[in-house]
């Protein structure tokens, strides 16, 4: 999965978290053991995260999910379950943060140029 393909997918959010405290990983694996029934369900879907912004660093445009966020938020990260045999995101969450993302998250994106694909 490319990171244009999945932001060609994200299409429509319920909400947009803004999150006061640091996006951490266990904030997003939470979110994603939270709805493990969708992976249960679904042997196509994959989990994923893609940032926007992390830490002040621009990986991807992401038009659209961003739009009404703060303009301080300086970590922007959508997080859900890309259907790869649909190439449709199936739930989906984005998070705002001002505060300074913990270490693995910076880490993670930063390796895999602002997606990160969890197994």
């Amino acid at each position: 999965m490319d990171p244009l393909s999945l932001i060609a997918a994200i299409a429509f959010f319920g909400y947009i978290a803004v999150v006061i405290v640091s996006i951490t990983v266990d904030i997003i694996t939470e979110w994603f053991r939270a709805r493990g029934r969708i992976k249960a369900e679904n042997s196509d879907a994959i989990a994923f995260s893609l940032a926007e912004r992390i830490a002040n660093k621009d990986y991807a445009k992401v038009g659209g999910v961003f739009d009404k966020t703060p303009a301080a938020a300086t970590t922007r990260v959508v997080q859900g379950f890309f259907d790869q045999r649909t190439g449709r995101v199936v739930e989906a969450r984005a998070l705002a943060s001002t505060r300074q993302p913990g270490p693995e998250v910076v880490r993670h994106h930063a390796a895999g140029r602002g997606l990160v694909v969890y197994s």
